[in-house]
């Protein structure tokens, strides 16, 4: 989903509107193209199947899987449909939009449209791919959707701005190298999102349910990393985080997420109908300050989901609103697990973000369960990003860049994610002392 979920956003910052997710026309206008020799068609179509495609989970009743082109250049995602595409081209807007007002990011986006419009194919193999692909018709092409869209964890989406401004500077690695980096950066950030949208939901809920006057302003939360290879002993932070944080564990928040998000769009529904806003989107905070008799319908029509709950003067925003929350985690509760795909699908996607190739930021062992993680190569992708602002690469700043992006290590962490960046040459100690440690980029 990883491949899918890339080529996707990609497609929509360049404007395409693919039309075909079919191999077999792919490999039929292949096997036509007048760089290719019959005697080695069947040869070279089957290399580039084991390198440049990949297979999605089996489906239900055993279905066969779906196989994936790899976005390896980007003319791939403009020609190219993934199956099951879903509307993540929202979320790269929504990521490239912050401030208050918030205001979407034109030159970035001018900037990251123009990196991508002028990367040429790694080699040979992929120069007559890419033909090939190009080919394909698509539909037509328009506008990117620019509109600002309103994250809710502004931070979030100033970190994901900061990484890509830094990223669109790298001039290192190969065109598509530098494509699948850029991949494991947006799934590292849309992973993390999603992750602080529902740790900022429970808290924001839970503080206005016990103190309806108490403003809350969302902002990134401290979430517990370990080294990939770190022994998980019980007292380790990053070993508690998915199960056992705050008793229900981010994979309980990420499940409840669901509900509170019901009660937000209905807020928005209500907003839009009942003022003249131009931006409905509010958080449950902002709700409270809305007019008297705006609040007052939007308590009346989440008493409409709950069937023991009266709109009488006594239930005021907060209190329906976690009403609410729970009503739809035990409607689904009460379901079989096969039937929880709605109310499930955050924290599948959170795990499938995570779980990538050459940069993991998830993994999962047994008798351990969940946990956040950096493998080496995640570590070394956030050292270099890191090291490209040469203002001040002094190891604590790292580890204060590692915080901003909702990355938090204990001491042992810290100590250990020092040396495994010293044993890969990205460490400059400037004093016999230990004092003067930097992180260098390779």
């Amino acid at each position: 989903m990883r491949e899918a979920i890339f080529s996707e956003i990609l497609a929509g910052v360049l404007g395409a509107s693919p039309s075909t997710s079919d191999l077999e026309e792919i490999q039929s206008v292949f096997e036509r193209h007048e760089s290719v020799d019959d005697d080695v068609a069947e040869q070279v179509w089957d290399v580039f199947e084991a390198t440049y495609t990949t297979t999605g989970s089996r489906g239900a009743r055993g279905k066969k899987a779906k196989r994936y082109v790899v976005p390896f250049h980007p003319v791939i995602a403009k020609h190219v449909e993934p199956h099951e595409t879903r509307n993540w081209g929202d979320w790269y807007r929504m990521l490239m939009s912050s401030g208050r007002p918030a205001e979407f990011n034109q030159e970035l986006h001018d900037a990251f449209v123009a990196r991508l419009e002028g990367l040429e194919p790694s080699n040979l193999f992929e120069q007559v791919f890419v033909d090939v692909i190009g080919r394909i018709e698509t539909e037509a092409v328009g506008e990117p959707a620019t509109d600002p869209l309103r994250p809710y964890v502004d931070e979030c989406a100033s970190a994901f701005q900061s990484d890509l401004r830094r990223w669109l500077d790298d001039e290192y690695d190969s065109p598509s190298n530098w494509l699948q980096s850029t991949r494991d950066l947006f799934c590292f950030h849309f992973m993390m999102y999603y992750a602080q949208l529902a740790l900022n939901l429970e808290r924001e809920f839970d503080r206005l349910a016990k103190d309806p006057e108490r403003d809350y302003e969302p902002e990134i939360k401290q979430l517990y990393f370990g080294l990939w290879d770190e022994k998980a002993s019980q007292d380790r932070r990053f070993r508690q985080e998915w199960r056992a944080r705050d008793q229900r564990g981010v994979e309980g928040h990420v499940y409840d997420s669901w509900g509170r998000l019901a009660v937000l769009n209905e807020i928005a529904a209500v907003v839009e109908r009942k003022t003249d806003r131009e931006q409905t989107a509010v958080t449950l905070s902002e709700a409270m300050a809305l007019p008297d008799s705006v609040r007052r319908t939007v308590v009346v029509e989440l008493c409409e989901h709950l069937p023991d709950t009266e709109p009488s003067d006594d239930v005021d925003l907060p209190t329906v609103a976690q009403r609410m929350t729970n009503r739809v985690r035990s409607y689904y509760e009460e379901k079989t697990q096969s039937n929880q795909t709605p109310i499930s699908m955050g924290i599948n996607v959170v795990r499938q973000l995570g779980d990538g190739g050459d940069r993991k930021y998830w993994r999962t062992q047994r008798k351990i369960g969940p946990t956040f993680r950096l493998n080496r190569g995640a570590l070394r992708f956030f050292a270099r990003l890191f090291a490209m602002n040469e203002d001040d690469t002094h190891y604590d700043e790292f580890v204060s860049y590692l915080q901003r992006r909702g990355i938090f290590l204990d001491s042992k962490s810290e100590r250990y994610a020092l040396e495994e960046l010293d044993e890969m040459g990205m460490i400059d100690r400037q004093s016999d002392s230990g004092g003067a440690v930097y992180v260098r980029s390779l």
